[in-house]
């Protein structure tokens, strides 16, 4: 059976993957900005990693990029970004988009569930 996400990853194939393991020791070396790009009732029903930052895929290129007026200073284009959303397809299209907007160290760490799996921090 041929799944969304291996579309996705064949049709964009420059955002490299990062584990949820290394995503949680770079960020918590203070290395990365971990982003979540799910819904909001998403987060509510799950929690997000720790420190995370949430912006929903619908306002990504707006909030990614330096020349809108709705830019957030987070998105320091100097940083290294790693998303994730519920089962990586929604990261995957954000990191592209963040791509096109210029942004080089930007990482897709795919599922939240990988988060989880592994027992990683997680505000509620």
């Amino acid at each position: 059976m041929f799944k969304a996400f291996d579309l996705i990853t064949r049709i964009y194939p420059n955002v490299e993957r990062m584990s949820a393991k290394d995503a949680a020791e770079a960020a918590e070396r203070g290395e990365v900005v971990l982003l979540d790009v799910r819904a909001a009732h998403e987060i509510a029903r799950t929690g997000k990693a720790r420190n995370a930052l949430h912006v929903e895929l619908p306002y990504m290129r707006h909030k990614a990029n330096p020349a809108s007026k709705h830019f957030d200073p987070a998105f320091d284009p100097s940083k290294v970004f790693v998303l994730y959303c519920e089962n990586g397809a929604r990261s995957l299209m954000a990191g592209r988009i963040m791509k096109k907007l210029g942004y080089e160290r930007v990482y897709n760490m795919g599922a939240f569930r990988e988060w989880q799996n592994a027992k990683l921090p997680v505000d509620k």
